[in-house]
């Protein structure tokens, strides 16, 4: 599944991006639906089309700002490169999610401080996943760690997060956490009171994945 078309540029980035522990976590099987939300290029949501196969459904998810900001993230534009049948396209804000009890996971990569960058309603938006969830669905957040004393949108403004705030929104929000995971960069150390692009800091960042459950009822 791993060597499933897709653009050429990205396949070199699989081991950094830690994308098997990612699809591990969100477990997906064939025929279900998921949301690969703040999808940009579609880097997640073509492999994970792959793994649903033709009896199941990929929704690529983009908000209007960053189509406004980059045109070729545009269904019209991105739709013919992806060519999945199995991949649709939705756009909105990040905390203005319609869907109800459509998905069996909702994945976000590294963008859930991208949501408050673009002003988003942390708990609002949780809380519309939530409901997009059906009962035993699951939500996988995997983002940059940061300083949890620094203000949230200090936080965002270094492209980071801290997991213990994503914890604390999300089970606010009736979901269950299952599974957290540290990802440490070998031999570097992340001072996370700095941005993830500073030279010293590129890749060398704490990540996390988070798994959640929406229980059952």
């Amino acid at each position: 599944v791993l060597d499933a078309p897709r653009p050429p540029d990205v396949r070199f980035k699989d081991e950094s991006r830690q994308v098997r522990l990612i699809l591990g976590a969100v477990q997906p099987r064939a025929g279900q639906r998921i949301l690969d939300m703040g999808a940009g290029s579609g880097y997640l949501a073509l492999l994970l089309s792959s793994l649903v196969g033709p009896a199941g459904h990929v929704d690529l998810h983009n908000t209007p700002g960053w189509l406004s900001q980059f045109p070729g993230l545009h269904p019209d534009v991105l739709g013919p490169q992806l060519a999945r049948a199995n991949i649709g396209y939705a756009v909105s804000a990040w905390d203005d999610l319609e869907a109800q009890g459509v998905y069996d996971a909702v994945v976000m990569g590294q963008v859930f401080h991208d949501a408050l960058l673009e002003g988003a309603d942390l708990q609002r938006m949780l809380e519309r996943i939530a409901r997009a969830l059906k009962p035993g669905g699951r939500l996988v957040i995997e983002d940059h760690d940061a300083d949890p004393r620094m203000s949230p949108p200090r936080q965002a403004a270094l492209h980071r997060i801290a997991k213990a705030l994503v914890v604390e929104t999300a089970t606010a929000s009736g979901l269950a956490l299952e599974a957290s995971m540290d990802i440490r960069a070998p031999n570097a150390r992340d001072n996370r009171r700095l941005n993830v692009f500073a030279p010293a800091q590129r890749h060398r960042t704490d990540r996390y994945i988070l798994a959640f459950v929406k229980p059952a009822k």
